[in-house]
């Protein structure tokens, strides 16, 4: 865990002193590509610009950025309506085994 945590870059949403959310990224690989490993907001947080602004957080300051690919379940309407309106695209699908269930993800990249 520790070395996960020094491997990435986290951007923390706050309101009024509170902590709200989150976005972790990995840190920029060869050729410029970024995983996003992980965003999270409170629900009522949530459609209010944050996300959005946690993700041009990083294409701001993450030098030599050029690509973020982000895993998202194939379920996840939510998820996925929220990266494609910020411009990420398809690129496969794909099953992932996980303690004896199958869990259908996406995957997505957003080219900066």
């Amino acid at each position: 865990m520790i070395q996960r945590i020094e491997r990435s870059i986290v951007y923390v949403a706050e309101f009024e002193g509170e902590v709200v959310g989150f976005a972790n990224y990995s840190t920029v690989r060869d050729g410029g590509k970024v995983e996003l490993a992980a965003i999270y907001l409170y629900p009522e947080f949530q459609g209010k610009g944050i996300g959005t602004a946690l993700i041009q957080q990083a294409v701001k300051e993450l030098k030599g950025i050029k690509e973020i690919y982000i895993n998202v379940e194939k379920d996840n309407k939510i998820g996925l309506n929220f990266y494609e309106a910020k411009g990420f695209e398809l690129v496969k699908e794909s099953d992932l085994e996980f303690d004896g269930h199958i869990l259908k993800q996406v995957r997505m990249v957003k080219r900066v």
